[in-house]
């Protein structure tokens, strides 16, 4: 780390819990270093803006005046449901999304994305979208050839799973929509769940259809692609998802594009219920799927938040990294760090404003969390200045 290093100063900082008050970073390499301890947590459950704490003496000698950009820093901002083949990827990035997970493409085409340019969000993909024969999305038409496997049973699903993998799969999507054709039979979605399992990967399930969404959590799959929509989900199955750790991934926008239909509602609903027992929800938009706003969404993040998160909550939804995006490069390798805050990079997001004070979800009362978020930009520290207008 050079002593003449440039150093940039920011009002606020996300930790993964809670925003943290002023804080001095350092460049090192394509990474931004803490360069004094990252002061106490501003309470989110309370209607506080961030604090602003005396830093101690720097850690290292400073050579170079800080440049005050002020505003937020978020080390990730991730979209957990998207088609990358189906979307401008730089564009994605530069309107703050740092990270995506791609749940079903040519998996030879989705692994040349892992190691993707900085000016492109950090990916995880899924590969291809195991399915039946003919089942969807093979006949759907927005997939191409080789972006879903047509598995035979559950040998074909098990060998389907490892190659996935072997091609840089993190996660495995599964495609359990009766709406539109056959699913794969239990014993060979019991096959992908228990070879997914053994190569330690979750499984993600589109789940569309009557009883499609017992039958996922009934197979002890990880994940929901999409909160359910086709169905009011039982209260006991429910419980029985909340006990098992599961995830859902919101996507509630793509019912209307800001024109809200049932299935908007249907979805709303069960996400209701599920987050009033604990369950945990992932901002997600299913982009490529129509006509969604590139970026954080904010019709998205409105919607999540009209189901009862607060906004410490709406938050976690998006400013977590997904599990299988790359890591950071070997200048992480050479500096350990001890806090989330410590080394950010190579790439984050940054917002000009500071947070709204933090609230609790109230019934009518619309956060102002979701207008904030989508003020957000994709940045490196190579375009650091260019984002936030600094002289060069």
């Amino acid at each position: 780390m050079s002593a003449s290093a440039q150093r940039y100063t920011f009002d606020a900082v996300w930790d993964g819990h809670a925003f943290r008050g002023h804080a001095t970073y350092e460049v090192d390499g394509n990474l931004l270093r803490a360069v004094t301890p990252t002061p106490t947590a501003t309470a989110t459950a309370t209607p506080a803006a961030p604090t602003t704490v005396a830093a101690p003496a720097p850690t290292t000698p400073a050579t170079s005046t800080p440049i005050h950009l002020g505003g937020a820093l978020i080390p990730h901002l991730t979209d957990h449901h998207t088609h990358l083949g189906l979307t401008d990827q730089r564009a994605l990035f530069a309107a703050g999304i740092t990270d995506a997970v791609d749940l079903g493409w040519i998996p030879e085409v989705a692994s040349t994305w892992l190691e993707g340019d900085l000016d492109r969000p950090a990916v995880a993909i899924a590969g291809a979208l195991l399915t039946s024969p003919g089942g969807y999305p093979v006949n759907a038409g927005w997939g191409p050839p080789g972006s879903s496997a047509e598995l035979t049973g559950p040998s074909a699903a098990r060998d389907a799973v490892r190659k996935q993998v072997m091609l840089g799969a993190s996660r495995i999507k599964v495609a359990l929509n009766t709406d539109a054709g056959t699913t794969v039979d239990n014993s060979t979605l019991a096959a992908i769940v228990e070879e997914a399992a053994a190569a330690g990967v979750p499984v993600t399930v589109h789940a569309q259809g009557e009883g499609q969404v017992a039958r996922t959590i009934a197979a002890g799959a990880d994940q929901l692609a999409h909160a359910p929509f086709s169905e009011r989900v039982d209260d006991a199955d429910l419980v029985r998802a909340v006990d098992a750790g599961m995830s859902w991934v919101s996507t509630i926008d793509i019912h209307g594009w800001g024109t809200p239909t049932a299935d908007f509602a249907v979805a709303q609903d069960n996400i209701r219920r599920f987050v009033a027992l604990g369950g945990r929800m992932l901002y997600g938009t299913d982009l490529g799927n129509g006509p969604l706003p590139v970026g954080v969404n904010q019709r998205e993040l409105e919607a999540l938040s009209d189901c009862g998160l607060d906004d410490a909550a709406l938050l976690t939804s998006i400013a977590t990294a997904p599990a299988g995006t790359a890591p950071a490069p070997s200048a992480a390798e050479a500096h350990t760090p001890t806090s989330p805050t410590d080394l950010i990079g190579p790439r984050f997001a940054w917002l000009p404003t500071v947070l709204p004070p933090l609230t609790a979800s109230t019934p009518g009362t619309p956060s102002r969390v979701p207008a904030w978020l989508a003020t957000a930009r994709g940045c490196t520290v190579a375009s650091l200045r260019t984002h936030t207008q600094e002289p060069a």
